[in-house]
């Protein structure tokens, strides 16, 4: 029987996700403070509580600046992450199931959904946490999927490129590997040995 794979998407689906950055950029804020600013808004955006103009609207009340348009539609430019598409298709074909469980938003999802090389299209399934109203690294996120999935955590694999979402799966013994995209060996042998 075949394994779950449960993939994150920023940075490990999809590369370039420096969206706040852009953000800042535009208007010439401090990166630091307004990432520290965001961030107290960031568990209700990933869990649907609240809606992205909805921040851009507090944004634009506390720095002063006027904003019209969704910029986290506008100044969000993913790319796909050729590497882990090829995997997702070679793991699919030898009979693992690979699912996308990722902290997202409507805005980006859209922006993903419209993007040429279609990533998403490579999985069987996405458990996006907006949807589901829990994000990670909470336990519960991981276990939502696994029971949607009927598996259990000795039959999962989950890929991230944050340690704090790995060790949270790690919590329920789910076999979790801590991808970076400049890691190209250590990469290719971890997916490799379920290839065999």
């Amino acid at each position: 029987m075949g394994k779950l794979f449960i993939f994150d998407m920023g940075e490990v689906l999809i590369l370039n996700v420096k969206n706040l950055q852009a953000i800042a950029g535009r208007f010439g804020f401090e990166y630091k403070p307004f990432r520290a600013f965001y961030g107290i808004y960031d568990k209700d955006l990933m869990e649907g509580k609240m809606d992205g103009m909805d921040f851009l609207r507090i944004m634009g009340e506390k720095y002063n600046v006027k904003v019209d348009d969704n910029l986290f539609i506008k100044d969000f430019h993913p790319l796909p992450n050729y590497f882990i598409m090829e995997m997702i298709d070679k793991l699919r074909a030898k009979g693992h199931r690979c699912v996308l469980g990722s902290n997202t938003f409507a805005p980006h999802m859209e922006v993903v959904r419209n993007m040429d090389d279609k990533p998403l299209d490579h999985l069987d399934h996405l458990y996006l946490s907006y949807e589901m109203g829990i994000a990670k690294p909470d336990v519960e996120f991981f276990k939502y999927i696994l029971r949607e999935e009927k598996v259990g955590p000795e039959d999962a694999v989950f890929v991230d490129d944050r340690i704090d979402n790995i060790n949270a799966a790690s919590s329920l013994s789910i076999n979790s590997f801590l991808y970076d995209n400049h890691r190209r060996e250590e990469n290719k042998e971890f997916f490799e040995a379920y290839l065999r």
